[in-house]
C-alpha cells in the first residue's frame, strides 16, 4: 500500500533532508509539532521504509532518508507546487474580472500600488491595460488612474482606489478577512 506523507510528515522530511542530526526535540521546535507527535512520526516514516535510524550511541539517533522517503517527499512537493500554481491562476483570474468590469465603466489607467505577492499577481492580470506599477503613493501621476492595493493603504490621497484583497475575499490565501 502507497500511502503519500501528510503535511507533518512532510515537515518532518523536510528537516531532516535539511540536517539529519537532529534531536527529537529540535524536531517539535522546527516544526511546530509536539515532541509526542515527532515522535510518532518518526516511528511511522521508519516503519513505512521512508527513514533509516543510524545509532551512534544510546542516547543520540541519526535519521536518514531513504530513497524512498526522497521519493514520498518529491510528491509532496510537486502536488504543493501544483496547488500553488493552480490558485495563483484562479485568483489572477478573479483580479483579471475585477479590472475587466472597471475597464467596462470607463477605467482605462490603473497602478497598482503595492511590493507583495498579490500585487505582482494583480500585474499578471493587467497585461495588456494601461498600467504602473508603484511602491510608494507619491510616484503615482496620473490622477485619473485607479489605484488597486493589494493590502489595507492609509488614506489613498484623493485617489479613487479599490483594495483587491478585500474584494477577493475568500479566493485569496494571504488574507485574513
Amino acid at each position: 500500500m502507497n500511502i503519500m506523507v501528510g503535511d507533518n510528515e512532510h515537515k518532518v522530511i523536510e528537516e531532516l533532508s535539511r540536517r539529519r542530526d537532529l534531536t527529537q526535540r529540535e524536531l517539535s521546535a522546527r516544526t511546530k509539532l509536539s515532541l509526542g507527535a515527532v515522535n510518532l512520526i518518526l516511528k511511522r516514516l521508519v516503519k513505512r521504509g521512508l527513514l533509516k535510524t543510524l545509532n551512534l550511541n544510546p542516547r543520540k539517533v541519526e535519521y536518514l532518508i531513504t530513497p524512498k522517503g526522497f521519493s514520498e517527499k518529491t510528491k509532496k512537493s510537486y502536488n504543493y507546487i501544483l496547488k500553488t500554481v493552480d490558485l495563483v491562476k484562479q485568483v489572477k483570474e478573479e483580479i483579471a474580472k475585477i479590472v475587466l468590469e472597471e475597464y467596462n465603466n470607463g477605467q482605462k489607467k490603473f497602478v497598482v500600488l503595492g511590493n507583495d505577492d498579490l500585487a505582482d499577481i494583480i500585474e499578471l492580470a493587467l497585461k495588456g491595460f494601461d498600467y504602473q506599477r508603484v511602491a510608494d503613493i507619491a510616484a503615482i501621476k496620473d490622477r485619473n488612474a485607479l489605484i488597486l492595493l493589494s493590502h489595507d493603504q492609509p488614506g489613498a490621497n484623493g485617489f479613487r482606489s479599490l483594495n483587491v484583497a478585500n474584494r477577493l475575499g475568500g479566493s485569496y490565501w494571504g488574507v485574513e478577512l
